[in-house]
């Protein structure tokens, strides 16, 4: 065995080992559910079929031993028979990925699998006949009479592949274009160096290559599909919950205003304005999806607190410590957690009681501190009682999902509730949100 032999066939192990390991994957991830997909692993298997016929070739090509001549006779036949499925594979995964935007004619596969069958029917009688190829008394490849067939019909698959390509090319980003023609161009050139200089074996390399940039481009296409996917999930949950939270807040202070018309008419006017002031300096943060400044979030909570300081009198006393507010935080966070306080602590004292909203900053995060005195809890409420449940749960959710905050809730029964808003300075980044 040369030096040249020996090339070849670390050049086409290494290849097959690629190809091995991209249907491994394919085949255990549920990749061929899709037809594209199927194709895609069809098209390495064909690669790896011609690859392990063309070690078998190089390996076994001048020893004369019982059984090399036969393994070099089915290694070659091997080798040319998966030659046009592997095209035609290649055929059928454009048509797939083409498919949901435009129907290509039937008469285009029909004729691509007429040429492929045919490639392959004689590649298997040449073991026979020789047509192909044969093999000397050395144990020898030799070129058949009909070797020029074995090599026009791979390149007028090419020619099917490559009209196929430009055709449609509107339909296809440049990108997508660049790789899908590497499949074409690679291993016509590997293929056209094969056949004017035996002995170089570089046509299942090249298309091994070929694979491996398609599936490249396809990886990265699903990662920025994903990515996508995850953007709109978030915002759609995002947009739940803050459906969820807007008409519960509005219901509220509408039923605050409503009962102070007959209790008060003077307080109710006040509590219009700024009910007034409250929507006009708000609007904007209730359609927002992203982390707003503090300050923002701050005033929204001392509008829904002074409407219901106007509602409750006496009852209800509010304390502002507010040592940090530098700092950014999801939407109607703070303000679900000060009407549960008032709610569902303070109100259920006949005396009522106070809350306290304190922010502070430590070296990795900044807190946030909301603190009542009222009746506490061994066990939150059910939801069917006012839903502090699902207010809190949709609290946790935003926070985790916008910055990667936490809130943690601690409560006496008797004694009153502290619910704590965690928002770490370099919080849980991506590309849609950052706090």
């Amino acid at each position: 065995m040369n030096h040249l032999q020996t090339v070849n066939i670390i050049l086409d192990s290494y290849s097959a080992l690629i190809c091995l390991i991209l249907i491994i994957y394919l085949w255990t991830n549920g990749k061929t559910n899709e037809e594209s997909g199927l194709f895609f692993m069809l098209m390495c298997i064909s690669d790896l079929g011609m690859l392990l016929g063309d070690i078998a070739s190089w390996a076994f090509e001048g020893l004369v031993k019982p059984w090399y001549p036969f393994a070099l006779r089915v290694g070659t036949a091997l080798n040319f028979a998966c030659t046009a499925p592997l095209l035609l594979t290649f055929i059928g995964y454009i048509m797939a990925y083409l498919s949901p935007k435009v129907t290509i004619r039937r008469y285009i596969w029909n004729a691509a699998c007429a040429l492929a069958a045919t490639q392959f029917f004689f590649s298997v009688l040449s073991l026979w006949n020789g047509m192909f190829f044969y093999t000397d008394s050395d144990n020898l490849y030799q070129r058949g009479d009909w070797f020029w067939l074995s090599q026009l019909i791979p390149f007028l698959i090419y020619g099917i592949v490559t009209t196929l390509i430009l055709r449609y090319r509107r339909y296809l980003r440049p990108r997508d274009m660049l790789f899908l023609l590497s499949y074409v161009v690679l291993p016509l050139i590997g293929e056209m160096i094969q056949i004017v200089n035996y002995g170089i074996a570089l046509m299942g390399t090249a298309a091994t290559a070929s694979i491996l940039l398609i599936f490249i481009n396809i990886q990265s296409k699903r990662e920025l599909l994903l990515k996508q996917q995850e953007k709109e999930l978030v915002e759609a949950r995002i947009s739940i919950l803050i459906s969820q939270i807007q008409p519960h807040f509005l219901y509220n202070t509408l039923t605050a205003i409503r009962q102070l018309c007959d209790l008060d008419p003077k307080q109710a006017k006040q509590a219009i304005g700024d009910f007034a002031l409250f929507l006009r300096a708000n609007m904007n943060v209730l359609e927002s999806k992203a982390p707003i400044p503090f300050s923002q979030e701050l005033s929204h909570v001392q509008y829904y607190l002074n409407l219901e300081r106007q509602r409750f009198r006496d009852r209800l006393r509010v304390i502002y410590d507010i040592g940090a507010k530098n700092f950014a935080i999801p939407p109607l966070t703070v303000q679900p957690l000060a009407e549960n306080a008032v709610r569902h602590g303070i109100m259920r004292r006949e005396e009522g009681g106070s809350i306290t909203l304190r922010t502070e900053e430590t070296d990795t995060a900044y807190r946030i501190v909301i603190i009542d005195d009222g009746v506490g809890f061994t066990f939150l409420p059910e939801p069917s009682k006012g839903e502090p449940r699902v207010g809190i749960r949709n609290v946790r959710r935003r926070l985790e999902e916008l910055c990667g905050g936490s809130l943690q809730i601690e409560s006496i029964p008797g004694t009153g509730t502290t619910a704590i808003i965690i928002i770490p300075k370099e919080g849980k980044s991506n590309e849609f949100f950052t706090c």
